[in-house]
């Protein structure tokens, strides 16, 4: 059954599962920041500075260990970025979820409202189709 909320509803449901899409990807690209976070600590624990050997080899390894930390930084931004997109778009979700359901309990309150109306009219007719045989004379 149709009510004046339907359409209504269906939009909201469009946009609820679009900022749903959202947040998964949202969520996705949290979890890789997370874990390139966590390559880049890897990565530079297993470098470490020669003990002997020649200068060159020292400022090599030096030049490893800072472009390493330069990387980490970046990956650091990058899911702190993450995050903040995810917790935004959680937020929107959330909005959007309220929205929806705000619509879908008018929807439903209407075609309760619209059935009740025709079970009352419904019990009116038969009342008077009751009556009616009642009182009509025996043929």
């Amino acid at each position: 059954m149709k009510s004046k909320y339907t359409p209504l509803v269906k939009l909201k449901k469009k946009e609820l599962d679009r900022v749903e899409r959202d947040l998964i990807r949202a969520n996705n690209a949290f979890s890789m920041a997370s874990t390139a976070v966590d390559d880049a600590y890897t990565l530079l624990s297993t470098l470490s500075l020669p003990v002997n050997g020649s200068v060159s080899e020292l400022l090599q390894s030096q030049s490893m260990i800072q472009t390493q930390h330069a990387e980490i930084q970046q990956c650091v931004e990058s899911l702190a970025l993450a995050k903040a997109q995810q917790l935004q778009i959680g937020r929107q979700f959330k909005a959007s979820m309220i929205e929806y359901e705000k619509f879908k309990y008018l929807e439903t309150q209407e075609i309760q409202a619209h059935k009740a109306k025709t079970k009352k009219e419904e019990a009116k007719m038969l009342d008077e189709i009751g009556v009616i045989t009642y009182k009509r004379e025996p043929l």
